[in-house]
């Protein structure tokens, strides 16, 4: 989207656009990185194969912060008052944070003096992230955690020095339709110089979707490529909401209350849903690797962190495979069968996918090494009724799981997601017997499908993100 750097505008009404997740994923603690004007590279991206040794000599290794929720620094809600749009630029910007990863940027909000919470689809998959303060001060802060069921992460700020102060909470207890609520966060700059920017917009929607477990708040104001994780502010100047996804003419956030109480499960380690904890791999590049797929609904994924200006080479040898280079949120950057030759550009990581249209093994061999990544959300076996939780780990994401029917049975599979979701269903002989697809990603919307078991043994279940990257699901049989 493009950015407008719009001040106190108001916007008309329209739909929804929201992206949520799955599961909480505690990714390996780093140490803290540089404080406030650390030095010449504290605004550049962080490698991901950066030392865990601080480059400050002032600096050791940490525990995570102890505090867990902001309510012991936030100031009183009778010291704020009603804001406009220069009062907005000069007390609430301060606390929004200018998120630099190596896939591109963000915002982040300052909710107490350790901690700022941000997207998860704007750090994922990094382990350490830059920041920008309107004050001046830069920082490298580390990924504590990140739960991409509704897209939050929380990133420790603990040993930043020129600290802006955190926002005082309020709570969506207190907004109905029609109340007023200011969006504060950073568009993509032109200039590495970052400017905020403030919008006004009136509530549409309070949105419990079960799917998610929180409240989400629907505003009428332009979603701006950049603002994701941003604040949003009522009439008081108390932050109500982080900002998500939405469209040129709407917003949605997910509300305070439920944001706290997630970070606070995040910190201690407790997982959401019993899902697994994942991460995507650092370490064991090599050059060839050896691929098996099930069929057309499997799908094998490798990570480059490539370098930006040289020219990547890839060959496969096998039985009908087909390769293709995406960015992390599944842009395209090539697609070929035997051969595949791109130049990564600024897409970090590069995501490598090994795909067919039949059951195939076989070998690629790449110019530079990839890591290869395992996803946990392949080869499940679903009960016959019941719910499996899933979560789309890159742009493109297709996860297959299994389901085991008796001849004659019928099942109803829904896909819940805010993602959009291909869903197809295989019989045990491999061809497709049922096919939806939710091309709309909003609320409420999901992919489904009815078959009757025409022969009895295992189907195959599969699924393909075709939104972004970090993204939860649920298959619901029933």
């Amino acid at each position: 989207m493009t950015s407008r750097g719009v001040k106190g505008s108001r916007r008309v009404r329209g739909r929804l656009v929201l992206l949520a997740g799955a599961s909480v994923l505690l990714l390996t603690l780093l140490p803290v990185g540089e404080p406030d004007g650390g030095g010449p590279n504290a605004l550049s991206p962080p490698s991901p194969a950066q030392s865990t040794t601080s480059t400050t000599t002032d600096q050791q290794p940490t525990e995570p912060p102890a505090t867990t929720t902001a309510t012991t620094t936030i100031p009183p809600i009778e010291a704020v008052i009603p804001l406009t749009v220069d009062t907005v630029i000069d007390r609430i910007a301060p606390s929004v944070g200018f998120v630099l990863t190596q896939q591109g940027t963000g915002s982040g909000v300052v909710i107490s003096d350790e901690l700022l919470v941000t997207n998860a689809h704007v750090v994922w998959p990094d382990q350490a992230v830059s920041l920008v303060f309107r004050n001046g001060a830069t920082f490298k802060g580390r990924v504590l955690a990140i739960d991409p069921f509704v897209d939050l992460a929380v990133v420790d700020i603990s040993r930043l020095s020129r600290k802006p102060p955190p926002l005082a909470l309020g709570s969506t207890e207190g907004i109905a339709s029609g109340d007023e609520l200011w969006i504060v966060g950073y568009p993509n700059p032109f200039e590495f110089t970052p400017e905020p920017t403030v919008d006004l917009g009136e509530v549409t929607g309070l949105i419990d979707w079960e799917f998610s477990g929180v409240r989400w708040v629907s505003v009428a104001a332009p979603a701006i490529g950049g603002q994701s994780g941003g604040a949003v502010v009522d009439a008081a100047g108390r932050l109500v909401g982080i900002s998500t996804f939405g469209s040129t003419s709407s917003l949605t956030s997910i509300g305070i209350d439920d944001v706290v109480a997630r970070v606070e499960e995040m910190l201690a380690g407790n997982p959401v849903r019993g899902l697994e904890p994942r991460s995507i791999p650092h370490a064991g590049a090599r050059r060839t690797w050896d691929v098996g797929l099930e069929g057309e609904w499997d799908q094998q994924l490798f990570i480059g962190w490539l370098p930006a200006t040289i020219d990547v080479t890839l060959a496969a040898a096998g039985t009908g495979l087909e390769l293709a280079a995406r960015t992390i949120d599944g842009t395209q950057l090539a697609e070929g069968t035997e051969r595949l030759e791109f130049r990564p550009g600024f897409a970090f990581p590069v995501v490598v996918a090994a795909e067919s249209r039949r059951q195939s093994a076989g070998q690629i061999d790449a110019s530079l090494p990839l890591i290869a990544y395992t996803d946990p959300d392949h080869g499940r076996v679903l009960s016959r009724v019941g719910t499996a939780i899933g979560v789309y780990d890159v742009g493109r994401d297709r996860d297959f799981f299994y389901l085991d029917l008796p001849s004659g049975e019928d099942v109803t599979i829904t896909i819940e997601s805010a993602a959009r979701t291909h869903l197809w269903v295989y019989d045990p002989d491999g061809e497709v017997v049922a096919e939806d697809v939710d091309e709309s990603g909003f609320i409420g919307s999901s992919a489904a499908v009815q078959i009757n078991a025409g022969i009895a043994g295992r189907y195959i279940v599969a699924l393909e993100n075709s939104l972004s990257t970090v993204s939860g699901y649920s298959v619901v049989t029933r």
